[in-house]
């Protein structure tokens, strides 16, 4: 329990800290944070109960598809997830952001979206919700001023380890920034030529550990992680779905693919079934748009093609 004691985590009492304790301590810390990053989701619990195994009422609770999510986002260096609405997508990415953070000291890594007001929001909505879930979480964050920034269209929060993420535009104007990984939210609303030529190759420095050295096939470095909602065949988002399926299939250990339905969110009361029922009944009720939206289906073309998918979905009739 040796970094237990360093942590002192689920206690109030203060330890006494000296140079030959913290040596001694090193090798378990090691131990314990090449556990945790196998497996973040007890990293977590770890920080909110300490060794107690209880479950307040109140506290942060990981459903079983939640813990899945976030080993597989630490374990591979490409993570592309097709979710629906309320499976929590951008809570768990942007919490996967901090725990990386927390983990691998000197790290920079970026969000991107759409809109860079978009990924603002999202990034500051979901980090003022996990440090309230997670208090260690916020206390490892440098909140001085100047240094960890919230405006409008800007978020940039840096950790007292060196650590830092950010959200960058998907524009040409992010041409030039270096970053070691990163979280495309929504990538379908993301211009796939600005993602190929502008974002991803911002990835293509390696990480420098505290000591100097630089490790190139570090899980962090170029890691990738995609969260999306279903779009339209023939574009880039699905290529990229595509390509990194292929890559699952030929080299498991760098890259897995996730999806899931409404069905999931409901089960767990993370939304509500009688919500799914009043939309299927609404008059303005649009299958494709469902399917997209709730089932994590990709329409069959794109959506300014001449013969779009859509109308015949309206226009077609059961016998």
């Amino acid at each position: 329990m040796a970094l237990q004691d360093l942590l002192n985590i689920s206690s109030k009492k203060k330890i006494g800290l000296s140079e030959e304790r913290v040596r001694a301590i090193v090798p378990a810390a090691r131990e314990y944070i090449a556990f945790w990053r196998e497996y973040p989701d007890l990293f977590v619990d770890f920080l909110v109960r300490g060794t107690r195994t209880e479950i307040k009422d109140g506290e942060l609770k990981f459903y079983f598809y939640q813990r899945v999510f976030l080993r597989a986002a630490m374990r591979h260096q490409y993570l592309y997830a097709v979710f629906p609405r309320a499976y929590s997508k951008s809570f768990l990415s942007v919490m996967v952001l901090m725990i990386k953070c927390i983990l691998y000291p000197r790290c920079k890594l970026f969000v991107t979206s759409g809109g860079k007001e978009q990924a603002a929001g999202i990034v500051k909505e979901k980090v003022q919700e996990i440090c309230t879930l997670v208090p260690a979480f916020k206390r490892e964050i440098d909140w001085g001023r100047g240094v960890t920034l919230e405006g409008k269209d800007y978020c940039k929060y840096v950790f007292k380890n060196g650590s830092y993420f950010d959200n960058i535009a998907a524009r040409e104007s992010s041409r030039g920034k270096r970053r070691h990984g990163g979280l495309i939210e929504e990538c379908v609303g993301v211009d796939g030529t600005i993602l190929s030529e502008v974002i991803i190759p911002t990835m293509n420095v390696s990480r420098m550990c505290m000591d100097g050295s630089v490790h190139p096939e570090e899980q962090l470095n170029k890691s990738q992680i995609y969260v999306t909602t279903a779009g339209w065949k023939n574009t880039f988002p699905y290529d990229k779905l595509i390509q990194l399926l292929v890559w699952q299939i030929v080299k498991p250990e760098k890259s897995i693919i996730m999806g899931g339905t409404y069905r999931i969110p409901v089960l767990v009361k993370l939304l509500d079934k009688n919500f799914i029922r009043d939309l299927k009944m609404d008059g303005t009720f649009n299958e494709s748009s469902f399917d997209r939206e709730y089932e994590s289906k990709w329409s069959g073309t794109v959506e300014d093609a001449f013969f779009n998918a859509e109308i015949f979905d309206r226009s077609r009739k059961l016998n």
